[in-house]
């Protein structure tokens, strides 16, 4: 799905912003929701400028876009959500897109750790490839969080795209453990078939659905057919057990 390989960069800097106390109004910190199923957004928060302003380096009220080139490539990076996660230390979600990409290039997805202090916010990380992405240079085309999963937050990403009439979608976990975001595993979140030469039409929609934390989750599908798939936590990575019931394209 991604012929873009993008390396993980962690990155620790003490960079403040300019003004804010603690938590700025201007930079709400969404309220937890309930914990199943995990649902993912597709529309960015346009309410979380000045987290993003000192993630890339920008001066406060400057217009919330910044490019950065990676590996050569040139990309547009916007705000799209934040987190809370511990001791006045927020998640900020980031959203890279390619220009000029050809279909089976990704975008990529900016994970920056913040601490709101007296002075305001100071950046703790910054890592660049996490997550699931699209194609034709979009980054993760929808994303939530969760704190049901583990005992830390996840993010969970989800990207995906259209071959010859058919659609795959990936979601990925991202655990934000107190180091920095881990890489936990993903599961395909959505199949559409049917638009193809003599495909057969058929559509799942998967959602996590429960967990047992840091051990295992289900996923529940709903579509063409309902069922439920169980994921267990191995060697670092979840696992999905048993044979995969989505079809592929």
């Amino acid at each position: 799905m991604r012929n873009l390989l993008l390396g993980v960069l962690i990155v620790p800097a003490l960079l403040a912003s300019p003004a804010a106390s603690a938590f700025d109004p201007d930079t709400p910190v969404d309220a937890r929701k309930a914990a199943f199923p995990v649902v993912l957004v597709d529309e960015e928060d346009t309410s979380i400028d000045l987290a993003f302003q000192v993630a890339f380096g920008l001066s406060k009220g400057a217009e919330a876009s910044a490019t950065r080139e990676i590996d050569g490539r040139s990309y547009n990076f916007q705000p799209a959500a934040i987190r809370l996660l511990w001791n006045n230390v927020v998640v900020l979600l980031s959203l890279g897109s390619l220009e000029d990409a050809g279909h089976g290039d990704g975008g990529i997805n900016a994970i920056h750790y913040l601490r709101a202090t007296p002075e305001g916010w100071q950046i703790m990380h910054e890592t660049l490839g996490l997550g699931a992405v699209g194609t034709v240079g979009n980054a993760a085309t929808s994303w939530g969080f969760s704190d049901a999963i583990g005992e830390n937050n996840y993010l969970v990403t989800a990207g995906g795209g259209v071959w010859q009439g058919c659609l795959i979608s990936s979601a990925t976990l991202t655990e934000l453990t107190p180091g920095g975001p881990v890489d936990r595993g993903s599961f395909t979140d959505a199949m559409s078939s049917g638009a193809g030469l003599g495909q057969k039409e058929q559509d799942y929609d998967g959602k996590i659905v429960a967990a047992e934390p840091d051990k295992s989750f289900t996923v529940a599908y709903t579509g063409s057919k309902a069922f439920k798939q169980r994921y267990v936590l191995k060697d670092g990575k979840y696992a999905l057990v048993g044979a995969d019931r989505v079809p592929g394209c």
